[in-house]
């Protein structure tokens, strides 16, 4: 991969392959949003142009001092990294509440893909996920592939602050929020466990590139029974 500066707040991401042998359509995915998250996403526009992908910042894109094609380049490093997939990969389970305390956006989610609240809950654990990349934030794992159903664009207007645990979906992936944190993902549901541990140096994510990850659905009592065991 190759990055092209066309102007002060213009770049050009050059991928292997050309008009008949093209990247895959999920490369090129990934890679859009980590650059959006990497930016504050109201003021980046990222656009597939065949093999390549045209990133147009604003001057609110980013803080003073700070080098966008940097920036750039660190995305497109986590995104070769999500190649280095386990040989057996490691199957993660990961409880979610679907509760409308936690799923802010579920019901929009189910209405435009013409589905109920709960046949929305069944597709999104019914699906076994890959970690394709870690994202922008440490434990930030991007997942697919979402269900047809489910798939919605990014918000138009993105949250200021999402809570911690938030289970989320954008486009064809879904994530776990680790952090609280902005955000332009659509919220579904919230995780009780830690997927980020900073006190652990070994192992201070929950989940790596190349795991599979499956959301196993539990009520509100078991929720907070889970979230004060590990608050603890």
């Amino acid at each position: 991969m190759k990055i092209e500066v066309l102007s002060e707040f213009s770049y050009l991401i050059r991928f292997p392959g050309d008009k008949t042998c093209l990247p895959e359509p999920i490369t090129l995915g990934i890679a859009a949003q980590l650059i959006r998250d990497a930016f504050d996403d109201t003021w980046v526009e990222v656009v597939p142009v065949f093999a390549d992908l045209l990133v147009t910042l604003s001057g609110r894109s980013f803080i003073d001092g700070e080098d966008p094609e940097s920036i750039i380049s660190g995305c497109l490093e986590k995104l070769e990294r999500q190649d280095e997939v386990l040989v057996e990969p490691r199957v993660i389970e990961i409880p979610a509440c679907y509760d409308e305390e936690f799923s802010d956006d579920l019901e929009e989610i189910a209405e435009k893909g013409g589905i109920s609240i709960g046949e929305a809950v069944r597709l999104h654990t019914e699906q076994t996920y890959r970690v394709y990349a870690m994202g922008f934030c440490a434990g930030f794992a991007y997942m697919g592939d979402l269900p047809d159903p489910l798939r919605q664009p990014r918000r138009s207007s993105p949250r200021t602050k999402i809570p911690v645990g938030s289970v989320a979906i954008a486009d064809f992936m879904t994530a776990v929020y680790p952090l609280a944190m902005p955000g332009g993902w659509h919220i579904i549901g919230r995780c009780p466990i830690p997927l980020f541990n900073p006190h652990d140096q070994d192992n201070p994510t929950l989940l790596r590139a190349g795991d599979k990850v499956r959301f196993r659905p539990i009520d509100r009592d078991e929720f907070y029974k889970l979230k004060a065991k590990w608050r603890n």
